[in-house]
């Protein structure tokens, strides 16, 4: 197959990837839409779900944008009400981003419907598809891992 080739044409497995990559990306600008937010700022909050409370400066390194650029995206989070500022509890030099209760809920609210979806669909796999999907899943994750750290600016 050629590069350039329409290769979702012939290969229904090729174009279900191709549809969830577009599906998940209409989640996230409808997300976004929902919160008032752009999709940068919908990614912090990400981070700050999975990993939070954070400082700007470890939000910056996780969306991979400058520390100026972080407290941008802090000030707007704050500003849309969606997070809050609080001094660390042993460093008095760093404040950590926390993400509101209710943005928080927000989003699960959002997101209950696909989550509770996948999960159930998940759950329905019998041991031998399981194998099959999981390890197939994990070589498209190498596969894409290695093709995004290929494109990295020089």
């Amino acid at each position: 197959m050629s590069a350039g080739q329409n290769w979702t044409a012939e290969d229904p497995i090729l174009e279900g990837l191709q549809l969830i990559g577009l599906l998940t990306r209409l989640v996230e600008q409808r997300l976004s839409q929902a919160l008032s937010i752009n999709s940068t700022d919908l990614s912090a909050i990400e981070h700050l779900i999975t990993d939070g409370p954070l400082t700007a400066k470890d939000l910056a390194d996780r969306l991979q944008v400058s520390t100026a650029a972080s407290t941008h995206i802090v000030d707007r989070l704050e500003r849309a009400g969606h997070v809050t500022r609080q001094p660390h509890a042993t460093d008095r030099r760093k404040v950590l981003v926390l993400l509101a209760d209710t943005s928080k809920a927000r989003l699960f609210e959002l997101l209950t419907p696909l989550l509770d979806g996948v999960g159930e669909r998940v759950g329905k796999l019998s041991g031998a598809e399981r194998e099959v999907i999981e390890h197939f899943l994990a070589g498209v994750v190498e596969i894409y891992t290695a093709a995004a750290e290929g494109m990295t600016s020089p």
